[in-house]
Protein backbone atom coordinates (compact mmCIF):
# COMPACT_ATOMS: atom_id res chain seq x y z
CA UNK A 1 0.00 0.00 0.00
CA UNK A 2 1.33 3.58 -0.83
CA UNK A 3 0.32 6.29 1.28
CA UNK A 4 1.03 10.03 -0.18
CA UNK A 5 1.35 12.80 2.41
CA UNK A 6 1.50 16.38 2.29
CA UNK A 7 5.29 16.93 2.68
CA UNK A 8 8.14 15.30 0.83
CA UNK A 9 9.68 14.92 4.69
CA UNK A 10 6.79 13.34 6.53
CA UNK A 11 6.30 9.57 6.56
CA UNK A 12 4.56 7.03 4.51
CA UNK A 13 1.78 5.84 6.98
CA UNK A 14 2.38 2.23 8.40
CA UNK A 15 6.38 2.18 8.42
CA UNK A 16 7.30 5.05 9.56
CA UNK A 17 9.44 5.21 6.46
CA UNK A 18 10.15 9.09 5.47
CA UNK A 19 11.04 10.56 1.38
CA UNK A 20 14.77 11.22 1.23
CA UNK A 21 14.23 12.24 -2.34
CA UNK A 22 15.53 16.28 -3.32
CA UNK A 23 13.08 17.29 -4.98
CA UNK A 24 14.67 20.95 -5.12
CA UNK A 25 16.43 19.63 -8.29
CA UNK A 26 13.43 18.67 -10.43
CA UNK A 27 11.96 22.07 -9.05
CA UNK A 28 15.48 23.69 -11.12
CA UNK A 29 14.64 21.41 -14.04
CA UNK A 30 10.83 22.51 -14.32
CA UNK A 31 9.67 18.80 -14.04
CA UNK A 32 5.91 18.64 -13.84
CA UNK A 33 4.60 18.63 -10.04
CA UNK A 34 2.49 15.42 -10.88
CA UNK A 35 5.32 13.39 -11.98
CA UNK A 36 7.53 15.01 -8.63
CA UNK A 37 4.44 13.18 -6.26
CA UNK A 38 4.28 10.30 -8.23
CA UNK A 39 8.02 9.72 -7.65
CA UNK A 40 7.48 10.78 -4.12
CA UNK A 41 4.71 7.85 -3.35
CA UNK A 42 6.91 5.75 -5.35
CA UNK A 43 9.93 6.06 -3.14
CA UNK A 44 8.19 5.99 -0.19
CA UNK A 45 6.38 2.99 -0.84
CA UNK A 46 9.99 1.02 -1.97
CA UNK A 47 10.59 -1.79 0.30
CA UNK A 48 13.70 -4.56 0.62
CA UNK A 49 16.24 -4.98 -1.84
CA UNK A 50 13.91 -3.39 -4.28
CA UNK A 51 14.25 -0.13 -1.66
CA UNK A 52 17.70 -0.11 -0.98
CA UNK A 53 19.15 -0.69 -4.75
CA UNK A 54 16.42 0.86 -7.46
CA UNK A 55 18.27 1.64 -10.17
CA UNK A 56 20.06 -2.49 -10.15
CA UNK A 57 16.44 -3.99 -9.83
CA UNK A 58 15.15 -1.59 -12.04
CA UNK A 59 18.48 -3.11 -15.10
CA UNK A 60 17.48 -5.61 -14.01
CA UNK A 61 13.94 -5.57 -14.15
CA UNK A 62 14.22 -4.40 -17.83
CA UNK A 63 16.88 -6.80 -19.03
CA UNK A 64 14.70 -10.16 -17.64
CA UNK A 65 11.91 -8.71 -19.24
CA UNK A 66 13.95 -7.97 -22.50
CA UNK A 67 15.45 -11.79 -21.87
CA UNK A 68 11.91 -13.78 -21.60
CA UNK A 69 10.56 -11.20 -24.66
CA UNK A 70 13.57 -12.47 -26.96
CA UNK A 71 13.58 -16.49 -25.66
CA UNK A 72 10.07 -16.49 -26.61
CA UNK A 73 10.81 -14.90 -30.49
CA UNK A 74 13.52 -17.61 -30.56
CA UNK A 75 10.91 -20.15 -29.45
CA UNK A 76 8.23 -18.91 -31.80
CA UNK A 77 10.61 -18.74 -34.84
CA UNK A 78 11.72 -22.63 -33.76
CA UNK A 79 8.37 -24.21 -33.44
CA UNK A 80 7.29 -22.71 -37.11
CA UNK A 81 6.74 -23.98 -40.33
CA UNK A 82 10.29 -23.31 -42.28
CA UNK A 83 9.65 -20.43 -44.51
CA UNK A 84 11.15 -20.68 -47.93
CA UNK A 85 9.76 -17.82 -50.35
CA UNK A 86 10.70 -14.20 -49.21
CA UNK A 87 7.36 -13.88 -48.56
CA UNK A 88 7.12 -16.55 -46.40
CA UNK A 89 10.14 -15.15 -44.27
CA UNK A 90 8.03 -12.04 -44.18
CA UNK A 91 5.17 -13.47 -42.50
CA UNK A 92 7.40 -15.77 -40.03
CA UNK A 93 9.54 -12.32 -39.15
CA UNK A 94 5.68 -10.42 -38.39
CA UNK A 95 4.08 -13.17 -36.70
CA UNK A 96 7.50 -13.54 -34.03
CA UNK A 97 7.15 -9.78 -33.76
CA UNK A 98 3.63 -9.80 -32.99
CA UNK A 99 3.94 -12.47 -29.97
CA UNK A 100 7.25 -11.35 -28.84
CA UNK A 101 5.15 -7.67 -28.21
CA UNK A 102 1.98 -9.26 -26.84
CA UNK A 103 4.62 -11.14 -24.25
CA UNK A 104 6.16 -7.62 -23.65
CA UNK A 105 2.78 -6.26 -23.08
CA UNK A 106 1.45 -9.22 -20.37
CA UNK A 107 5.07 -8.90 -18.63
CA UNK A 108 5.01 -4.93 -18.02
CA UNK A 109 1.34 -5.33 -17.45
CA UNK A 110 1.70 -7.72 -14.67
CA UNK A 111 5.01 -5.83 -13.11
CA UNK A 112 2.68 -2.52 -13.10
CA UNK A 113 -0.27 -4.06 -11.99
CA UNK A 114 1.58 -5.86 -9.17
CA UNK A 115 3.57 -2.92 -7.79
CA UNK A 116 0.75 -1.09 -8.13
CA UNK A 117 2.82 1.55 -10.05
CA UNK A 118 0.53 2.47 -13.00
CA UNK A 119 0.21 6.46 -11.88
CA UNK A 120 3.16 6.41 -10.33
CA UNK A 121 5.38 5.69 -14.03
CA UNK A 122 2.93 8.22 -15.75
CA UNK A 123 0.15 5.74 -16.29
CA UNK A 124 -2.86 8.46 -15.92
CA UNK A 125 -5.72 10.08 -17.34
CA UNK A 126 -5.63 13.87 -19.30
CA UNK A 127 -6.46 15.57 -15.59
CA UNK A 128 -2.73 14.85 -15.05
CA UNK A 129 -0.85 15.52 -18.10
CA UNK A 130 0.97 18.97 -17.84
CA UNK A 131 2.78 21.58 -21.23
CA UNK A 132 0.90 19.18 -23.72
CA UNK A 133 2.43 21.80 -26.37
CA UNK A 134 5.91 20.59 -25.80
CA UNK A 135 5.05 17.61 -27.36
CA UNK A 136 3.76 19.03 -30.81
CA UNK A 137 7.17 18.64 -32.11
CA UNK A 138 7.56 14.79 -31.94
CA UNK A 139 3.87 15.03 -32.60
CA UNK A 140 4.43 16.53 -36.09
CA UNK A 141 7.62 14.10 -36.46
CA UNK A 142 4.79 10.96 -36.04
CA UNK A 143 2.43 12.08 -38.15
CA UNK A 144 5.44 12.33 -40.85
CA UNK A 145 6.29 8.82 -40.33
CA UNK A 146 2.86 7.60 -40.45
CA UNK A 147 2.18 9.76 -43.84
CA UNK A 148 5.43 8.49 -45.41
CA UNK A 149 4.33 5.33 -44.39
CA UNK A 150 1.40 5.11 -46.69
CA UNK A 151 2.82 7.01 -49.61
CA UNK A 152 4.86 4.38 -49.69
CA UNK A 153 2.67 1.65 -48.73
CA UNK A 154 3.62 -2.16 -49.69
CA UNK A 155 0.59 -3.42 -50.15
CA UNK A 156 2.11 -6.93 -52.16
CA UNK A 157 1.97 -9.08 -49.36
CA UNK A 158 -1.28 -8.58 -47.34
CA UNK A 159 -1.03 -11.29 -45.11
CA UNK A 160 2.30 -9.60 -43.49
CA UNK A 161 0.42 -6.06 -43.31
CA UNK A 162 -2.60 -6.94 -41.44
CA UNK A 163 -0.56 -9.36 -39.02
CA UNK A 164 1.68 -6.65 -38.53
CA UNK A 165 -0.25 -3.66 -38.05
CA UNK A 166 -1.33 -4.38 -34.42
CA UNK A 167 2.62 -4.74 -33.51
CA UNK A 168 3.84 -0.68 -33.56
CA UNK A 169 0.89 -0.21 -30.65
CA UNK A 170 1.90 -3.37 -28.56
CA UNK A 171 5.34 -1.89 -29.05
CA UNK A 172 4.51 1.44 -27.89
CA UNK A 173 3.05 0.52 -24.43
CA UNK A 174 5.51 -1.80 -23.41
CA UNK A 175 8.32 -0.15 -24.06
CA UNK A 176 7.35 2.61 -22.86
CA UNK A 177 5.73 1.18 -19.57
CA UNK A 178 9.10 -0.61 -19.19
CA UNK A 179 11.85 1.87 -19.92
CA UNK A 180 10.53 5.37 -19.68
CA UNK A 181 8.05 3.83 -16.79
CA UNK A 182 9.44 1.55 -14.60
CA UNK A 183 13.05 2.13 -15.17
CA UNK A 184 13.57 5.62 -15.29
CA UNK A 185 11.20 6.29 -12.19
CA UNK A 186 13.66 3.85 -10.40
CA UNK A 187 16.56 5.59 -11.80
CA UNK A 188 15.11 9.17 -10.71
CA UNK A 189 14.68 8.04 -7.02
CA UNK A 190 18.32 6.42 -7.24
CA UNK A 191 19.53 9.83 -7.88
CA UNK A 192 17.44 12.07 -6.34
CA UNK A 193 18.57 10.15 -3.22
CA UNK A 194 21.85 10.94 -3.67
CA UNK A 195 21.42 14.63 -4.69
CA UNK A 196 21.83 13.80 -8.51
CA UNK A 197 19.88 15.59 -11.00
CA UNK A 198 16.85 13.61 -12.95
CA UNK A 199 19.72 14.08 -16.48
CA UNK A 200 21.67 11.02 -15.23
CA UNK A 201 18.39 9.05 -14.64
CA UNK A 202 17.31 9.81 -18.26
CA UNK A 203 20.60 9.47 -19.86
CA UNK A 204 21.30 5.76 -18.41
CA UNK A 205 17.42 4.79 -19.09
CA UNK A 206 18.03 5.52 -22.90
CA UNK A 207 21.17 3.69 -23.21
CA UNK A 208 19.45 0.54 -21.78
CA UNK A 209 16.65 1.40 -23.98
CA UNK A 210 19.57 1.04 -26.92
CA UNK A 211 21.14 -1.79 -25.71
CA UNK A 212 17.72 -3.66 -25.60
CA UNK A 213 17.19 -3.19 -29.10
CA UNK A 214 20.60 -4.42 -29.82
CA UNK A 215 19.74 -7.81 -28.17
CA UNK A 216 16.91 -7.59 -30.66
CA UNK A 217 18.94 -7.60 -33.70
CA UNK A 218 21.79 -9.62 -32.67
CA UNK A 219 19.24 -12.33 -32.12
CA UNK A 220 17.74 -11.86 -35.64
CA UNK A 221 21.32 -12.58 -36.70
CA UNK A 222 22.45 -8.77 -37.52
CA UNK A 223 25.81 -8.45 -36.83
CA UNK A 224 27.16 -5.51 -34.07
CA UNK A 225 28.05 -2.66 -36.90
CA UNK A 226 24.60 -3.53 -38.48
CA UNK A 227 22.80 -2.88 -34.85
CA UNK A 228 25.14 0.03 -33.75
CA UNK A 229 22.54 2.17 -36.15
CA UNK A 230 19.80 1.07 -34.37
CA UNK A 231 20.86 1.35 -30.82
CA UNK A 232 21.98 5.07 -31.64
CA UNK A 233 18.48 5.37 -32.78
CA UNK A 234 17.07 3.84 -29.62
CA UNK A 235 18.82 5.85 -27.53
CA UNK A 236 18.25 9.25 -29.44
CA UNK A 237 14.18 8.32 -28.70
CA UNK A 238 14.80 7.39 -24.73
CA UNK A 239 16.99 10.83 -24.12
CA UNK A 240 13.62 12.64 -26.04
CA UNK A 241 11.04 10.84 -24.30
CA UNK A 242 12.49 10.84 -21.19
CA UNK A 243 12.24 14.39 -20.91
CA UNK A 244 9.63 15.18 -22.49
CA UNK A 245 7.84 12.57 -20.00
CA UNK A 246 9.40 14.63 -17.16
CA UNK A 247 8.03 18.09 -18.49
CA UNK A 248 4.19 16.26 -19.57
CA UNK A 249 3.71 13.23 -16.94
CA UNK A 250 1.69 12.08 -20.42
CA UNK A 251 3.37 8.34 -20.95
CA UNK A 252 0.18 7.21 -22.44
CA UNK A 253 0.39 10.30 -25.56
CA UNK A 254 4.46 9.38 -25.22
CA UNK A 255 3.46 5.64 -26.11
CA UNK A 256 1.56 6.46 -28.58
CA UNK A 257 4.28 8.91 -30.63
CA UNK A 258 6.18 5.60 -30.63
CA UNK A 259 3.49 3.50 -31.88
CA UNK A 260 3.91 6.48 -34.59
CA UNK A 261 7.59 6.13 -34.77
CA UNK A 262 7.45 2.65 -35.13
CA UNK A 263 4.60 2.13 -38.09
CA UNK A 264 6.40 3.30 -41.46
CA UNK A 265 8.07 -0.02 -41.25
CA UNK A 266 5.29 -2.01 -41.16
CA UNK A 267 3.72 0.08 -43.99
CA UNK A 268 6.65 -0.18 -46.41
CA UNK A 269 7.54 -3.43 -45.54
CA UNK A 270 11.21 -2.61 -44.04
CA UNK A 271 12.97 -4.34 -41.05
CA UNK A 272 13.89 -2.19 -38.04
CA UNK A 273 17.25 -1.45 -38.94
CA UNK A 274 16.37 0.00 -42.21
CA UNK A 275 17.20 3.79 -42.44
CA UNK A 276 18.82 3.81 -39.18
CA UNK A 277 21.10 7.00 -40.35
CA UNK A 278 18.50 8.90 -41.81
CA UNK A 279 16.56 7.81 -38.36
CA UNK A 280 19.02 9.23 -36.13
CA UNK A 281 19.87 12.50 -38.43
CA UNK A 282 15.94 13.36 -38.14
CA UNK A 283 16.14 12.82 -34.19
CA UNK A 284 19.03 14.81 -33.46
CA UNK A 285 16.76 18.12 -33.67
CA UNK A 286 14.54 16.30 -31.62
CA UNK A 287 17.01 15.44 -28.68
CA UNK A 288 18.05 18.72 -28.61
CA UNK A 289 14.77 20.20 -27.96
CA UNK A 290 13.92 17.74 -25.75
CA UNK A 291 17.26 18.46 -23.50
CA UNK A 292 16.90 21.60 -23.58
CA UNK A 293 13.03 21.59 -22.34
CA UNK A 294 14.30 19.79 -19.81
CA UNK A 295 17.55 22.46 -19.03
CA UNK A 296 18.67 23.92 -15.32
CA UNK A 297 16.20 27.33 -14.51
CA UNK A 298 17.08 28.62 -10.91
CA UNK A 299 14.91 31.95 -11.14
CA UNK A 300 11.84 32.13 -8.10
CA UNK A 301 8.69 32.01 -10.66
CA UNK A 302 9.90 28.89 -11.84
CA UNK A 303 8.94 27.13 -8.41
CA UNK A 304 6.77 24.21 -7.83
CA UNK A 305 3.92 24.00 -5.79
CA UNK A 306 3.72 22.33 -2.43
CA UNK A 307 3.71 18.41 -3.03
CA UNK A 308 -0.30 17.44 -2.74
CA UNK A 309 -1.49 14.30 -1.65
CA UNK A 310 -2.67 11.73 -3.78
CA UNK A 311 -5.35 9.52 -3.33
CA UNK A 312 -4.55 6.70 -1.05
CA UNK A 313 -4.85 3.02 -2.69
CA UNK A 314 -5.78 -0.15 -0.23
CA UNK A 315 -3.58 -2.96 -0.32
Amino acid sequence: MFAHKTSVQESAAGDGHSSALNTQTLQEHRVAPERVRALVGMEEGLQGRLGRRPALYGVLIVFGVVLVVSVLGRVVLDLAPAATTDAEHAVLRTVVSVSTNLAGVGLVAALLSRLGWWREVGFVGPSQWRSLRLLAFPAVLGVVSVVGGLVNLDTSDPARLVLGLPAPFFTGFWEEGLTRGILLSLLLVAALRSGRGPMSAVLLSALAFGLMHLIYLLQNGKTLPQGLGQVALATLIGISFGALLLRTNALWLLALVHMSFDIDSVLVGTTGDDGAFEGILTLLPLTAYSLFLLRRVKSDDRALPDVVPMPTRAA
